[in-house]
């Protein structure tokens, strides 16, 4: 399948899914689906939560997709897209249900890209990845979409400090990582430098003046301490009658 102007087409032509936006679709930065694009071929193994212009990428790209999203209604929608068009979706699967309840017992084979684009709710985008990326192979590629959220953005930070995963690409609505392990992602903590020694400019400047003020408390202890004895030898010995 030729892929030249296979993005442009699919943006010229989006899906009418999503409901309460002009565009009936829900979708991100042209520059994160040709990222995609030059991720996965026909025949990769990709995964997503949420459904939209990626779900008709994957689906022309000929991959063995599996997209988890709790509205059946969307699923109706962008199956008669494919009908009307002409694209052969035999390689899409459809899981209806929210990813939380979805991802923990799903079955797949070793995923080459999972895009995470569904509820975006805290805490969902860490469910998401804790359950869906477990799947994604030695090498693998994470994307995140609307990292511009605050939702998202925690996610973010964490893997930016992990290194179980390496950053590829970023613009100020997504990011791209590699995965350098394989299989869960459950981890102790004692390894997760994001959570240990703090390294940020903000975290060093919290604990610089933390410090301080603990050393200013001492100081004024003492320098309270020695004023009492100064007031009480004063007492002892008034100046009128000099030196004792």
């Amino acid at each position: 399948m030729s892929t030249v102007g296979l993005v442009e087409e699919c943006l010229q032509d989006p899906p009418q899914v999503h409901k309460g936006i002009a565009t009936g679709v829900w979708a991100t930065q042209r520059t994160c689906y040709d990222f995609i694009l030059s991720k996965v071929t026909d025949g990769s193994t990709t995964l997503e939560t949420g459904l939209g212009v990626s779900t008709v990428l994957f689906a022309r790209l000929g991959c063995s997709h599996t997209c988890v999203v709790p509205a059946q209604v969307e699923i109706d929608n962008v199956t008669a897209y494919f009908d009307e068009r002409g694209i052969e979706h035999e390689n899409v699967r459809f899981v209806t249900g929210f990813s939380d309840e979805v991802l923990p017992r799903l079955k797949i084979d070793p995923v080459d890209l999972f895009l995470i684009d569904g509820a975006h709710g805290y805490p969902a985008p860490i469910i998401d990845w804790f359950y869906g990326a477990q799947h994604l192979r030695r090498g693998g590629t994470l994307v995140l979409d609307d990292i511009q959220l605050r939702q998202v953005q925690a996610l973010d930070a964490f893997l930016q400090k992990d290194p179980r995963w390496v950053e590829l690409s970023r613009t100020d609505k997504w990011v791209a990582y590699r995965r350098e392990s394989e299989g869960s992602l459950r981890e102790a903590e004692r390894k997760q430098p994001a959570f240990s020694a703090p390294d940020s400019l903000r975290d060093q400047i919290l604990q610089t003046t933390e410090t301080a003020l603990r050393d200013a408390k001492t100081v004024a202890r003492k320098v309270k301490y020695r004023l009492r004895r100064w007031q009480g030898n004063r007492r002892r010995w008034p100046l009128s009658r000099g030196r004792p």
